[in-house]
């Protein structure tokens, strides 16, 4: 089972490598996968880890993990139900922190921050926090009380951002303050899935 593991985890560290190039994702996805081949591809890897379930306990972590990393590439690929569906069979921090982000994508905000609050902090809230002032500070034309919120302390978080997305859903995700969100969720993403991805190298 561990040569299978380290082929799945190869798999995909490759699969999120070209996902951060893609276009940018989404504050609140249509559902649709921004490429369909990747969805079929993460289909297949979350298949194969579903009938692993149940070997030895230090490779079972293992396999979770890297289902949690299938479940994240799927919220970067846009595919919202795919990466529901595993995320519902986490228990524990990462399956409800990727609960929490579906919810939000999705515009069900009280959900999500449920999701969060189970999770507790994002597995790099302090890399996260300052990346996201470091955007602020290239970002002059922000929204000035966007960017006093994101900057208050102790930092941006993950309840923080739903309510932020909460705001922008009322204006369609159309306001001028949907692309700084945008980024700073996928900011959020992005680290999340380069933990994942590294527990699972560090587990194998």
């Amino acid at each position: 089972m561990e040569r299978e593991l380290q082929e799945i985890q190869g798999r995909l560290a490759a699969e999120l490598a070209a996902a951060l190039q893609e276009r940018r994702l989404p504050l609140a996805p249509d559902g649709n996968p921004i490429v369909e081949e990747r969805e079929r591809r993460l289909d297949r890897e979350a298949a194969r880890l579903l009938e692993l379930r149940e070997r030895r306990i230090g490779e079972e972590e293992t396999r979770l993990r890297l289902l949690a990393l299938v479940s994240g590439l799927h919220l970067r690929n846009g595919s919202l139900n795919r990466s529901h569906e595993l995320s519902q069979e986490l228990d524990g921090p990462d399956g409800s922190y990727l609960h929490g982000m579906m919810h939000r994508m999705e515009g069900d905000f009280s959900n999500a921050k449920y999701w969060f609050r189970l999770a507790g902090p994002h597995p790099r809230a302090e890399t996260w926090r300052r990346r996201t002032e470091q955007l602020l500070d290239g970002t002059p034309d922000a929204e000035p009380a966007l960017a006093r919120r994101l900057r208050r302390e102790p930092g941006v978080d993950p309840a923080l951002l739903t309510d932020l997305a909460a705001a922008s859903a009322l204006t369609g995700h159309a306001g001028a303050d949907t692309p700084l969100l945008e980024r700073v969720q996928e900011l959020e993403l992005e680290l999340l899935l380069e933990a994942l991805a590294e527990a699972g190298e560090d587990r194998s």
